[in-house]
């Protein structure tokens, strides 16, 4: 009587060539989420220039800013203030500008790596900034 069952020879070549298939299928599918892990989606980098322009746009109006004061406003009876509070915009422009830079590229580098974000000093920096330059400006204004 004939068997139903295939030889043995030939359960273990089909078993065998399944599992070398479901081993290249795993491999595939690793390359595919290894290739998606490492491409960075674009708007992760469009969301971090717009954050970078938009420190620039601060940065532009301070020194916009100090550049009014300095030419348009009418000088105080002590004119170190005004050239101060001129300065002081124009001064925190540049740290702006500078600070804005280096966040993007740093913010850059920690999306390709898969890290964390950094934390910032630039909010800081500009509240205290624009603190001082107030500051400054309604001491212009008491002494005129």
């Amino acid at each position: 009587m004939g068997s139903a069952e295939p030889s043995g020879s030939t359960a273990d070549s089909d078993m065998a060539a399944v599992e070398r298939e479901i081993a290249a299928t795993e491999a595939k599918v690793e390359e595919l989420i290894e290739a998606e892990e490492q491409e960075l989606d674009y708007r992760f980098t469009l969301a971090n220039e717009r954050t970078f322009l938009a420190w620039i746009r601060t940065a532009l109006g301070l020194l916009a800013g100090g550049v009014a004061v300095h030419e348009l406003v009418k000088p105080f009876r002590h004119h170190g203030v005004r050239s101060a509070v001129a300065m002081s915009c124009i001064a925190l422009a540049g740290v702006v500008a500078l600070g804005a830079y280096g966040r993007w590229r740093h913010v850059q580098e920690s999306m390709q790596r898969g890290d964390k974000l950094p934390r910032t000093l630039m909010v800081p920096i500009l509240a205290g900034g624009i603190a001082v330059i107030a500051v400054l400006a309604g001491i212009g204004l008491l002494l005129s």
